[in-house]
């Protein structure tokens, strides 16, 4: 167990993204003190995994020893951090599509995205460990999930841009939905206060807010 709730999780996370180096985040899971990653691995094929893996094993992240398998067929690792519940699967790039992100394409527009999620998901760790700070109680827990939506300003901007930037505009969008698992009332006010302020989600259905956290956009449950 990380013993530091949703913000340890993702203390160890984005420490483990780091140490992993610039891998496309294909998916990601929070719940509660239990976080997953899903990547694509640069490696052109599986004898390039097993020296990718070679480099890192025995590697120590956040105090924790990184231990990892390899698939039969080597196209896929698992990731682990030993003693936490912070695990990782990396995939090759090949079998990964366009659709898997939602997306028409893939391009170079993936390499910003590792940047952009660590960067969040650091402020996010912060703002729980300020609201816990002020409302006290045990450390609190959420849930959290990674997706990307279609930028509907997409063709606009492809269309305006340069031949030579075209693959580096992201045709998605990177999106964070957090939902309130082990909270007091007290808590999830400090958190809310932390936020800044956002437009309500459109549908009464949906009763959510849809904030801005270091650029990227992340829909919080009311």
């Amino acid at each position: 167990m990380t013993g530091g709730g949703s913000r340890a999780a993702l203390v160890i996370g984005t420490t483990l993204m780091h140490d992993l180096g610039s891998l496309f985040p294909v998916a990601m899971n929070l719940a509660g003190d239990e976080l997953a990653f899903t990547f694509v691995s640069s490696c052109p094929s599986p004898d390039a995994v097993e020296e990718w893996v070679r480099l890192r094993s025995g590697a120590v992240v956040a105090d924790r020893v990184l231990r990892f398998s390899v698939d039969a067929d080597g196209r896929r690792i698992r990731v682990e951090l030993a003693g936490t519940p912070v695990r990782a699967v990396v995939v090759l790039a090949a079998d990964v599509t366009a659709a898997a992100v939602n997306a028409p394409r893939l391009g170079r527009w993936q390499d910003q995205m590792p940047c952009t999620l660590k960067v969040a998901l650091d402020e996010l760790a912060r703002v729980l460990s300020r609201s816990h700070h002020r409302a006290g109680g045990a450390e609190p827990l959420i849930d959290l999930d990674l997706a990307y939506r279609p930028d509907r300003d997409y063709e606009v901007r492809l269309s305006g841009a340069h031949e030579r930037v075209r693959p580096f505009i992201a045709p998605v969008r990177p999106v964070l939905a957090m939902r309130w698992r082990s909270t007091t009332s007290a808590q999830r006010k400090a958190i809310l206060d932390e936020l800044p302020d956002g437009a309500p989600a459109r549908g009464w259905l949906r009763r959510r807010r849809t904030v801005r956290i270091m650029g990227l956009e992340m829909e919080v449950s009311s």
